[in-house]
């Protein structure tokens, strides 16, 4: 046996049918199968009248034997054809209808009947030589309304089978879109097919393809254009900030890291049209500093290994030597530091001051070549020369100037 098509009328979830539903049964196959009993079956006092519809085996099952019925085949020329719930095959006016009897031309010729009393059809062995061995054919030309009726075809053996044709003109409801969805199609009669699109930024959310079938309705709805949107972002790095998150088509997603980290990858991830970001999301990576060797003659309190940034190295110099550069340096948040290593030059001490007088600049030591500046205090002048320069032996080049009264 073979499985039915069904199609409810009126039908509760539970499959379970009040009184006066109605459903309609065909075979999988109308035409490879033969149907014995009602293509619909009605409910009424908790019975289905109507005898239980069965499809039997034809002889396209057995290699065209004679202990079948006669399968059938057809081919739509011109025109449209479409079965319906019931098995029935649907013609628009107008159409050119093959319909095949499937059986051996070596055992014999089958006849063709049908109830339609409107006109005669040609019939006869098909004219291809491929063909012309095994189906027997009967013609409908540029059907009409009148054409309607059961076609029964019956081999030599007595064995028959049979296919109704329903000739009518069948529309379905105008298909039309919206501001976004594009419809694709401009014709509503059975066969006709609408297709749908949306454009970037959107996706298409149901059938993309609808036909119109025998019932005049559509094969199912159409579809609608929904908004593309990304994954929500939920980075699971404690040192990585979302700054904006847009998850529509082209919105952005901008990352940055927490001071003393850098950002690894993108900084700008964009939503595109098939619902993903444009890049992976980055992760943020510790700022260091690299250690720094202490200058000759000198120290670096802090140094050696590596620094977070905003941290510091000092620098100082031993006994007779004095910083030439900065002697503070900071780990900035590029990972460098804000100033190169000093170095430690000989020096020459403080002069100290002189009386009625100072000394510019002061610091407690000199480099190589550093030049001093003596000045006295109104009423007095330099007794000597007022200029002092640090020497390579570590001297000055003069004793401190003295600052003596000035004479009128």
């Amino acid at each position: 046996m073979q499985q039915f098509f069904v199609q409810q009328v009126a039908p509760s979830p539970e499959l379970e049918f009040p009184h006066g539903s109605v459903i309609a049964a065909r075979c999988e196959r109308p035409g490879k199968y033969k149907l014995l009993g009602d293509s619909a079956l009605t409910c009424g006092n908790a019975k289905w009248t109507g005898r239980f519809p069965v499809c039997i085996h034809t002889n396209f099952f057995s290699n065209y034997s004679g202990e079948a019925p006669p399968a059938l085949d057809w081919s739509v020329a011109g025109g449209e054809g479409a079965l319906d719930v019931s098995g029935s095959l649907v013609l628009l006016p107008g159409s050119i209808l093959h319909l095949d009897c499937l059986f051996p031309r070596i055992h014999g010729n089958p006849t063709w009947a049908w109830t339609s009393s409107y006109r005669q059809y040609p019939t006869g062995w098909a004219i291809s030589r491929v063909e012309r061995e095994l189906r027997y054919r009967l013609s409908l030309y540029y059907a009409k309304v009148d054409d309607t009726g059961t076609f029964t075809c019956t081999a030599p053996t007595g064995h028959d089978n049979y296919l109704h044709i329903l000739v009518k003109g069948v529309s379905c409801p105008p298909v039309s879109g919206d501001q976004v969805l594009r419809v694709h199609g401009d014709s509503v009669t059975l066969g006709a097919s609408f297709t749908f699109s949306c454009p970037d930024g959107y996706y298409l959310a149901g059938a993309s393809k609808i036909t119109c079938l025998p019932s005049g309705d559509w094969s199912g709805s159409a579809g609608q254009c929904q908004l593309v949107r990304c994954p929500v972002l939920a980075p699971d790095d404690p040192h990585l900030q979302l700054q904006v998150a847009n998850t529509t088509y082209t919105g952005a997603a901008v990352f940055t890291c927490v001071p003393g980290y850098r950002l690894l990858g993108h900084t700008i991830l964009t939503c595109t049209a098939n619902g993903t970001w444009s890049h992976p999301v980055p992760t943020c990576q510790e700022v260091v500093c690299q250690g720094v060797s202490w200058p000759e003659h000198g120290q670096v309190v802090g140094g050696g290994s590596s620094r977070r940034v905003g941290e510091a190295l000092t620098f100082t110099c031993s006994p007779g030597y004095v910083v030439r550069g900065h002697p503070l340096s900071f780990c900035t948040s590029d990972g460098t530091w804000s100033h190169p290593p000093p170095t430690c030059v000989e020096s020459c001490p403080h002069p100290g001051e002189p009386q009625h007088g100072r000394v510019s600049p002061r610091r407690p030591r000199y480099p190589i070549g550093a030049t001093l500046l003596v000045t006295c205090h109104p009423g007095y002048r330099p007794a000597g020369p007022d200029r002092l320069t640090c020497l390579h032996t570590h001297r000055w080049s003069a004793p401190l100037t003295r600052c003596v009264p000035a004479i009128g």
